[in-house]
């Protein structure tokens, strides 16, 4: 049987609600961030969404990241579930960019091809962002859509930039 875990130390007693320290804002975020679910890279992630994107993004969790924009790679109803949200976000926000973030180690690709080696994983994964990109500036020509990569390099995440829409219009 599985044992549940144990109460963290920093756990807030339940009988009081949290109350963030964080102000909220009814603006809408300009940014959607598309990335994986893989909660090893939430806090980098999130650092930077903040440093390099907008201090407020919506954002679209998902296993895979970036690949549920493609029916081939992910499924057909994953890849609808991501149109209908995409949609919603062009009437409902005020949109100007989306960032599609795909990470070293994704267990959905190692899960998808197993037995394929790390570098032929990282080519499809960086096939599958600029398929996204291309389909999303293709229906959004408003947006400005970047593709980028975290990997590791020890204990830290690095961030690389791959692509824009933008610059593949020049």
């Amino acid at each position: 049987m599985h044992e549940p875990h144990s109460t963290p130390a920093h756990a807030h007693d339940a009988s009081s609600p949290f109350r963030s320290g964080t102000r909220w804002s009814s603006e809408r975020p300009e940014a959607l961030v598309v990335c994986c679910s893989d909660g090893r890279y939430h806090a980098q992630i999130q650092d930077f969404i903040a440093h390099e994107v907008d201090e407020r993004s919506d954002l679209l969790a998902a296993p895979g990241g970036p690949v549920i924009c493609d029916p081939w790679t992910s499924s057909f109803d994953e890849a609808r579930v991501f149109d209908a949200s995409l949609r919603f976000f062009a009437e409902a926000h005020d949109l100007t960019s989306v960032w599609l973030i795909a990470h070293e180690g994704c267990a959905y690709y190692k899960k998808k091809f197993p037995g394929t080696a790390v570098g032929e994983i990282r080519k499809l994964q960086e096939r599958d962002l600029y398929n996204a990109m291309k389909a999303i500036a293709l229906q959004h020509p408003r947006y400005a859509v970047y593709c980028v990569f975290a990997e590791l390099d020890a204990d830290e995440v690095v961030f690389h930039r791959l692509a824009s829409s933008r610059e593949s219009e020049r």
